[in-house]
Order: structure tokens, then C-alpha cells, then sequence
């Protein structure tokens, strides 16, 4: 038996061991950087000080075999691979915004920032100002919009090289769309433990995964993360907080143009989902189509045979069977989806707001009228008989430019509402709204305004002074610094306020936003027309049987 240690050894010993554990590791250069699947090198920016590394693989490819299945790791690879190049695109018709477009015109016209669609498409981009892995900045990981069906992470309008030289570093990552991320099928039920659909969401987790492993190589900080997205991609912001297996890999959320809001959503159920997905896919295809047979569709064939009575293609026909997110036990519980529980993300902060005329881009014609009678009808199914204050046209071009604006103020009460209810009922949480009402140069924009996506550019400071962009004014710049500032200060601390900026309130019991015109920002109460907000919000509290009292918390 030997003998025992003396108490000065064990002392001594004690001594080594916390200063082992208490002296950090020894600061990396954020040059070639070490990731799960091997090493990368990325590039320079337009900016100085900022680099990008393009294309990096966070999961595997999710063709043949894998297609509709979870998603896997990536290949690795040997050597130190050069990030300079775009990764591919997921799944999409890449010719869905053609130049002479609007969209086409807006954010397509720079080639070099469209890659090719494959099934090959689980990769991220990301900026980073560090210098080396001692900076640990918070991280800023966006999810594009889309409708779910498209969009891709290298857009020009994500160019994040001026946001991340504000000291965030900033992933934009991709996730299936379509068909490709959110069928539900029994087979694939039965090969999934019992849940199937939501493979978008599972997408978008794993990539969170991703980051929290491998974020500190790049100078980042995996205890501040903050997710953020537009559209579609604020809608699946909106998911991942009702998504039990993200929590603890994000740590605040920023949604812009969120239609659904934070309140309730309807979710199918999987059961009834699957069955009927399975009925109408074979109903399209005239015949038993299994999971075999889907799976063995070249990839081509999903974007370019056309099929069904309305000769869409084989992509944009199962998409709009497929529909997007469900109730499956696996991503999304009955639970879960519920925000309006007690707490549900308490001490997670959020960002949240639209635009003031989000339906012109979307739904709008600048050559389209709407007669004053049937302006009147919409109005009052929509308002009531106490409209006429609020909304008054005097031509029928105005009637339909109102209608569109009425559309897109109902967004902006349903951001403001559900920023109180979710500030009220989570104590811990710092909540703010704003309201972008900023009207872009150029390309008609007395009718289109403050458009839907048209904040991305601001908000990312991606505006640049080259062809085919808009001719941006000194005032657009100022609005862009003055955004993309509060953006990074919310990113860093949840708190968007600091350097010197007007100050934002916080949402509570009062409505309170800032908002975003004319190249300066304000602290507000109401819109620019107050009785248009009063009878929107009204609107919003009956549909989800809300009153002031449950905004209250109480």
C-alpha cells in the first residue's frame, strides 16, 4: 500500500489544475480555420478587416436515398479547402425571377451571386471582423425567405460584409423548400420512427448545431447566438422558437414581415397530413407513386417535367400538396407550438416588425383600379361600418393603393400586438417592434413604397452604387447605417439601443415601435395615421379573441 499523499502535494496539485482550467486556450488567427468535415480558407470583402467564407457544408446531400430523409453530416474532405465560392442552392427553379420582373429587377440581376440548384444544397455562408478566436462576437444566423418554395443564402441583398464590420458575425444558412423540406408520408413515417415532414426545420436545427460547434473557430461566441429572418424565413424564426430541439442553440430571434405574428397558429396534424399527401400525390401522378418511386426522380425532372392537369412542374405541383409545417411528435408537439403559454420564451429576446406597404410587391399592380363601391365592400367585410374615417379614396387608383396599404397595417398591428403579448407574459425577454416606412429611388416607387423585402437592404447595409442596382441617395445610406447599427446592437446585447441613436422603446403594456422613414428614426406610439391603427388593431385583437386586459398580463 503506498503511502499517502501529503497534504502540500494535494494542495499543489489542486493549484495547477485551476490555473489549467481557468487560463484560456491559446488565441487562434481566423485564417485557416478547422470545421467538422475538414479545413477551409476564406477570402476578402469589399470591406477591410472582413472576410467570407463561402459555401461551407453543414450536412450531407440529401438526394436519391436521402431525399425527405433527416439530414446527415457532411463528406469530409482532405486539405484546406478554398472558400471563395458560392455552394449550391437547394432544390428550386432558379429561373423563377427572371430580369424584367420586379423581383428579377431587384435582387437577381447580378449573376454572381446566383449559384446552380441542387440536391446538394446544406451549406452556409458566413462574415466574419475577427481578427482571431479571443474576439468570441455574438452571431447573427439569418434564414432567407421565399414562401418556402425559394431563395437561397448567397442573395445580393444578404451581402453582409458592412454588418459584420460592425462586430457580429453573420451565417446565412439554406434549408430545403418544397416538397423536398416538409412532405409528410407514411413511408417515410415508418422509416423515421414514427414522424415524418419538417425536414426544413430539421435543416435550419442542424445548421444551429453547426454553429455551435463550430462557431468559435471563426472568432465567434456560442453562448450569443440570435436567429433572424424575413417572410418565410421570420415565419421559420417563428418555428424555432415553438421547436423544442433548438432550444439552448439560439438566444434571441429578429422577424421581419412575419405575417403569422407570435400568437396562434394553425398546424395540421401528422396523421391527417400524411394521409392525405400520400392520396394527392398519387392522384397527380395518376398511379401508386411510393417512397421509392419519389426518390427516384432525377433531380432535373422535379424542375422541368411538367405534370397534372395545370402542367405545373413536378416541384411546384407536390409542393403545394405538401403545404409546410406540421404537428409531427418529432420537431413540433401540441405544446410546443403554443407561444401564448405561460413563459413559453421567456428570456429570449425578439425583434419584430413589417413594412408599410408590404402587399405591393406581392399582390399589387401599379396599372390595377379598384372601383369606389367595391373598395367600399372590402372595406367594411373587412372593418366594419366604421371605416370611412380611417380609409377615404377619391378615385379608384387611390381605392386600390389603400386597399393594399389597409393589408399591410393589419401586419403592423398584428407585429405590435403580439410584441406586447409576448413582452407581458415573459418577464425575462426584451421585446421591440418597428415599422419601416422608408420609400426606396426609383422603379415606381410612388406606388410600391416601403415593399415587401425592401428593409433587407437596410437592414444588411447590402446597398452598393453598381449597375443594376438602385440609384441609392445619401438618405438611404444614412437609413442603412442607422438600421444595420441598431440591428448589431440588438445582436450583441438584445438592447438595440446605444451609439447615440434615438432611443427604442421596449414593447409592454403601451404599443410602442420605432420607425424607419426618410433616412431617420423616431420613437412612436401610433403609425402616421392613428385611427387606421385603431380600427387594425381592433381587428387583430377579435381574430385571436385577445383584449387590451391580456395584453396587460394579467
Amino acid at each position: 500500500m503506498s503511502a499517502p499523499t501529503p497534504r502540500s502535494a494535494i494542495v499543489s496539485l489542486l493549484a495547477l489544475l485551476a490555473v489549467a482550467v481557468c487560463t484560456p486556450a491559446k488565441a487562434e488567427p481566423v485564417d485557416i480555420v478547422s470545421i467538422t468535415g475538414g479545413k477551409v480558407q476564406g477570402v476578402a470583402t469589399d470591406i477591410p478587416g472582413v472576410q467570407v467564407f463561402k459555401g461551407l457544408p453543414f450536412g450531407g446531400s440529401t438526394a436519391g436515398a436521402k431525399r425527405f430523409a433527416p439530414p446527415t453530416p457532411p463528406t469530409p474532405w482532405s486539405g484546406v479547402r478554398k472558400a471563395d465560392t458560392w455552394g449550391d442552392a437547394v432544390l428550386q427553379d432558379m429561373l423563377l425571377n427572371p430580369p424584367g420582373t420586379f423581383w428579377g429587377d431587384e435582387f437577381y440581376t447580378n449573376q454572381a451571386f446566383q449559384p446552380k440548384a441542387s440536391e446538394n444544397g446544406l451549406n452556409l455562408n458566413l462574415f466574419t471582423p475577427a481578427k482571431d478566436t479571443a474576439d468570441k462576437l455574438p452571431v447573427y444566423v439569418w434564414v432567407y425567405g421565399g414562401g418556402n418554395n425559394h431563395g437561397h443564402a448567397s442573395e445580393i441583398e444578404f451581402w453582409a460584409s458592412e454588418l459584420a464590420a460592425k462586430g457580429v458575425i453573420v451565417v446565412p444558412v439554406q434549408y430545403r423548400t418544397g416538397t423536398q423540406g416538409f412532405l409528410a408520408h407514411p413511408e417515410l413515417s415508418k422509416e423515421n420512427g414514427g414522424s415524418s415532414g419538417n425536414m426544413a426545420m430539421q435543416d435550419l436545427i442542424a445548421a444551429l448545431q453547426w454553429v455551435h460547434t463550430n462557431i468559435a473557430a471563426f472568432g465567434g461566441d456560442p453562448g450569443r447566438v440570435t436567429i433572424g429572418g424575413q417572410s418565410a424565413g421570420s415565419r421559420n424564426v417563428g418555428m424555432l422558437l415553438r421547436a423544442p430541439g433548438a432550444k439552448g442553440l439560439f438566444h434571441r430571434a429578429v422577424m421581419q414581415s412575419n405575417f403569422a405574428g407570435l400568437l396562434d397558429t394553425a398546424f395540421p396534424k401528422l396523421a391527417e397530413k400524411q394521409a392525405s399527401n400520400e392520396a394527392a400525390i398519387n392522384q397527380l401522378f395518376g398511379k401508386p407513386m411510393t417512397l421509392a418511386d419519389l426518390r427516384a426522380i432525377p433531380t432535373e425532372d422535379w424542375i422541368q417535367k411538367k405534370i397534372g392537369l395545370d402542367q405545373k412542374t413536378i416541384y411546384d405541383a407536390t409542393t403545394k400538396i405538401a403545404g409546410e409545417h406540421i404537428i409531427d411528435n418529432n420537431v413540433f408537439t401540441e405544446t410546443s407550438v403554443n407561444l401564448r403559454r405561460p413563459k413559453a420564451v421567456n428570456g429570449i429576446d425578439i425583434l419584430i416588425g413589417s413594412n408599410a406597404d408590404e402587399r405591393t410587391s406581392l399582390d399589387g399592380d401599379p396599372a390595377a383600379s379598384m372601383s369606389l363601391p367595391e373598395f367600399s365592400k372590402f372595406m367594411e367585410t373587412t372593418y366594419g361600418r366604421d371605416w370611412t374615417g380611417a380609409y377615404a379614396a377619391s378615385d379608384p387608383a387611390q381605392a386600390y393603393h389603400l386597399m393594399l396599404r389597409s393589408k399591410a397595417d393589419r401586419a403592423h398591428a398584428l407585429a405590435t400586438i403580439s410584441a406586447q403579448y409576448i413582452a407581458t407574459h415573459n418577464p425575462r425577454s426584451n421585446v421591440y417592434v418597428y415599422y419601416f416606412n422608408q420609400q426606396l429611388p426609383g422603379r415606381n416607387n410612388e406606388f410600391y413604397g416601403a415593399f415587401h423585402s425592401s428593409d433587407l437592404w437596410y437592414f444588411f447595409s447590402s446597398m452598393r452604387n453598381e449597375p443594376g442596382q438602385r440609384l441609392w441617395t445619401d438618405q438611404d445610406h444614412r437609413m442603412a447605417d442607422i438600421m444595420s447599427t441598431y440591428l448589431a446592437n440588438f445582436i450583441r446585447s438584445g438592447n438595440p439601443n446605444g451609439n447615440e441613436l434615438p432611443t427604442w422603446p421596449r414593447a409592454g403594456v403601451q404599443p410602442s415601435f420605432i420607425r424607419f422613414a426618410d433616412g431617420q428614426a423616431a420613437a412612436m406610439t401610433t403609425a402616421p395615421f392613428p385611427t387606421r391603427d385603431a380600427i387594425n388593431r381592433r381587428v387583430v385583437l377579435k381574430q385571436f379573441e385577445l383584449d387590451e386586459v391580456a395584453l396587460s398580463g394579467n
